[in-house]
């Protein structure tokens, strides 16, 4: 019942705020999305300012009075700080690096503050990952990085980032949850595959190279050797008196490298992204043009790092709405 009432809880409490503070590229907190609450520690000093006055109520010591009247008034200037420390505080979404999945994605925060404002031990973080930490203090702008796991491939949107401050004293904790519009690429996580049935060993620039022994398309003429074929000399040019000379013909084989789809025969969907993405990584490492065939994507053939990142992106978003 109890863990009922807190899930009740935490969605009203999540629907309220993307109600209050829906998505924006760019945020200047401020006192609507801005929350204070006294911490673990600040609800102890309450606990203490109260007792002393109560004390000093029962024997009339002035001396105690005044502990308290000075507690309390720590208490609201913490409150105060607390609150301006984030107060005017302007956070701005920046182009995130893609990750594989599995990594842990950065996502990249501009922060920003408003003249004869310094803002002390900011704390940032999505929820269930590690907290980055800035200030801006002597400097106006600062670029932070704020790291979640990446556990699925595709868009990845970032869950709504918290900043939050305990300066000064530890006894206020000032937070806001905010939706930046944080995303990034997420590639098939990469599973080594054995790749022997490729055959990748043209060094050249040229999408072909030559098979000298073949039928197809004139090649060239040599000198007869003994043994050769009578019927591939080069009767008209022994007619002209050039000696005896046989014909070469050659096959050009195509040794561009397709991915193909079907020749993952047996492995699911995420099995053979996965696979195709450790083939991608290999490949584009040797400098061979290469392509890519998936249902409803063909990329030809060709190299270099934009090449790359064309096939990755055509995995990570294959069926993903």
């Amino acid at each position: 019942m109890a863990f009922s009432f807190r899930e009740q809880l935490n969605k009203n409490y999540r629907r309220w705020i993307s109600k209050n503070i829906p998505p924006r590229d760019k945020v200047t907190l401020n006192r609507k999305n801005i929350f204070i609450l006294p911490t673990r520690h600040g609800l102890l000093f309450v606990l203490a300012t109260a007792l002393i006055f109560i004390y000093a109520i029962n024997y009339a010591t002035s001396l105690a009075f005044g502990l308290t009247f000075l507690m309390v008034s720590i208490f609201i200037l913490a409150i105060l700080h607390c609150f301006n420390n984030l107060n005017q505080l302007t956070l701005a979404s920046k182009s995130s690096p893609p990750v594989f999945c599995g990594e842990e994605a950065s996502f990249k925060v501009h922060l920003s503050r408003s003249t004869n404002k310094t803002h002390e031990a900011l704390e940032f973080n999505f929820p269930d990952s590690n907290s980055s930490y800035a200030d801006l203090v002597t400097r106006d702008l600062e670029d932070i990085e704020v790291f979640t796991l990446a556990n699925k491939r595709g868009e990845f949107k970032a869950p709504r980032l918290r900043v939050q401050t305990l300066f000064p004293l530890g006894l206020c904790r000032a937070w806001s949850v905010l939706d930046l519009n944080l995303s990034c690429l997420v590639y098939p996580k990469p599973v080594p595959f054995v790749m022997d049935q490729f055959d990748s060993g043209a060094s050249g620039p040229d999408e072909s190279t030559i098979s000298r022994k073949g039928s197809e398309e004139f090649y060239g003429l040599r000198n007869y050797v003994a043994g050769d074929s009578m019927r591939s000399v080069a009767w008209k040019n022994v007619a002209k008196g050039q000696g005896m000379q046989v014909k070469q013909f050659v096959d050009y084989v195509d040794r561009n490298v397709w991915l193909d789809w079907d020749m993952l025969y047996g492995f699911n969907v995420e099995e053979r992204l996965s696979r195709l993405c450790y083939c991608v990584l290999k490949l584009a490492k040797t400098g061979n043009p290469f392509g890519l065939k998936i249902p409803g994507t063909e990329i030809e053939p060709d190299t270099g790092p934009e090449h790359r990142r064309k096939l990755l992106k055509a995995l990570a978003l294959f069926g993903v709405d």
